[in-house]
């Protein structure tokens, strides 16, 4: 008895993490679009916990790895998408034809992305890296993005150019051949060492300080890491051929 309440205990993460999902798509459409976007945190949160929680309690399951994939296509697919439209996509009045607007075609691009990342991760077996941007990253540097222009009084209007290219930008980084570290055993299979603890001690800090604005660059710096990391792979691979190559010259 007591281990089937455990076993629900993820789920109901999920659960929550969806209904915010769902939540942020109605205030979305209502124009609410700061209550949207701090549901679509309150989401990736939620989302966050209910791995890490099956992973603690040995509850997790293909139910509940099925359930949490189901439930990112609303909060971080659906939501956000319909969050990018209310927020300036529907003001990209250029006119495909006299039904359909650019605007809907770029929310519409996002939303297949997230699919499309989803689907590559359900069938993925790395479990230290993830192949393209995680589509919770996605959604952050969305609703962060909001949030921060919206405290500094910037007109995104004004911007409309560089809006449209960022959706592109995180909609191609989901789909890339990208690789992001995905920190799932991170402190679970090896003694987390001191100067990590201090540094997830430190962090805690200057968030609480400004917490959107250090969400905003830690979301930021993760995104471009998987560029870093292709790049090193590549000039490593590079390395070894050349060492190979080297060392096959000198034999003859």
């Amino acid at each position: 008895m007591i281990r089937n309440k455990i076993y629900l205990i993820p789920n109901l993460l999920t659960t929550g993490s969806v209904l915010c999902g769902f939540v942020s798509i109605i205030y979305s459409f209502d124009g609410y679009l700061t209550i949207a976007a701090n549901l679509i945190l309150v989401s990736f949160v939620l989302d966050g916990l209910d791995g890490r929680v099956a992973r603690i309690t040995k509850t997790t399951s293909d139910f509940g790895a099925q359930y949490d994939s189901l439930a990112d296509v609303v909060s971080f697919g659906v939501a956000p998408s319909v969050f990018l439209y209310q927020w300036f996509l529907k003001d990209v009045n250029f006119l495909i034809n006299s039904w359909l607007e650019l605007g809907v075609i770029i929310a519409s691009l996002y939303l297949v992305s997230v699919l499309l990342r989803l689907a590559r991760f359900n069938t993925s077996k790395s479990k230290d890296f993830f192949i393209g941007l995680p589509c919770p990253l996605g959604a952050i540097l969305v609703t962060l993005s909001y949030i921060m222009i919206n405290k500094v009084g910037l007109e995104i209007t004004a911007h409309k150019e560089i809006s449209v290219f960022l959706t592109l930008l995180i909609s191609f980084l989901m789909i890339s051949k990208f690789s992001y570290f995905s920190f799932k055993n991170f402190g679970s299979d090896e003694k987390i060492k001191f100067y990590w603890l201090f540094f997830i001690i430190f962090l805690l800090v200057i968030t609480l300080i400004n917490p959107y604005m250090v969400l905003l660059l830690l979301a930021i710096i993760y995104s471009l890491s998987g560029l870093f990391i292709n790049i090193f792979r590549k000039f490593k691979k590079r390395k070894n051929m050349y060492k190979e190559e080297s060392r096959d010259n000198y034999g003859k």
